[in-house]
């Protein structure tokens, strides 16, 4: 069996414990939608005033990803509990690479990505998110929460192998996404924020990736935030992928 066939396996089985448990699907799309209406009600008339515009137009796409950056907690702590549950002692007693099992645990998380971005999306659209840029932006759309998602569900892998605890890895990587939530110009504009963070703001994947998914679903600027989340994604990709296949092959 090549290493598409494993994957794709894989990634089915995945798909399949995340579907047939009612509170894992709920952890992964009640939060976010959760922080989506507080988020609206709270700020939603001040940011108006500040940034002349609707805005759910730049608060879906954040929370969006912020989804797609909480779900990598669950997927670092469920491959650890895989790990020491003695799954993945019985996928190397099997003729399967080594790859495969990586592979196959983010291809099946990106697809719960998927699927909970459609979710929140569709919620946002109630509260007024519209989708202005045509059907090639909508695939765009996604295929940047796409992106994103693939950093962090890298670190995650690693997180869960490097750490000793269910807690060390939530606790890895909750504070980082955290961080970068409120570090983002997803709730106000980056001119907001002191003049010494502003560049800190206008870096932050979570920034970049947002004002990409902006322009695709409102109209804006696409080619520079899509570019530089890109590099963010290639970035993680040369580090965390081989760094993931070095500690899984020593385990």
């Amino acid at each position: 069996m090549n290493t598409l066939a494993e994957t794709s396996l894989l990634a089915g089985r995945n798909l399949r414990r995340f579907l047939r448990s009612p509170q894992l699907i709920a952890d992964s799309v009640m939060f976010p939608l959760i922080l989506l209406f507080v988020m609206l009600l709270v700020f939603g008339e001040l940011v108006g005033e500040v940034t002349r515009g609707a805005y759910i137009d730049r608060l879906a796409p954040v929370i969006v990803l912020f989804s797609a950056a909480y779900g990598a907690v669950g997927t670092g702590v469920g491959f650890f509990t895989d790990l020491r549950g003695g799954i993945v002692d019985r996928f190397r007693a099997m003729d399967i690479g080594r790859l495969s099992v990586l592979t196959g645990r983010v291809a099946g998380d990106l697809v719960r990505v998927l699927l909970v971005a459609v979710v929140t999306t569709a919620v946002a659209h109630l509260a007024g998110f519209r989708f202005t840029q045509g059907p090639l932006a909508v695939a765009g759309f996604f295929g940047v929460v796409l992106l994103f998602a693939w950093m962090f569900l890298w670190i995650a892998v690693v997180a869960a192998m490097s750490a000793s605890s269910e807690q060390a890895v939530s606790g890895a990587l909750n504070t980082p996404v955290t961080l970068l939530l409120f570090l983002s110009s997803g709730f106000v504009p980056a001119e907001q924020f002191p003049g010494w963070l502003q560049p800190v703001v206008r870096a932050n994947p979570l920034s970049l990736a947002g004002d990409a998914l902006v322009g695709l679903s409102q109209g804006g600027p696409v080619a520079v935030p899509v570019f530089f989340t890109l590099a963010w994604a290639v970035a993680a990709t040369v580090i965390f992928v081989p760094l993931a296949v070095r500690l899984y092959r020593r385990r």
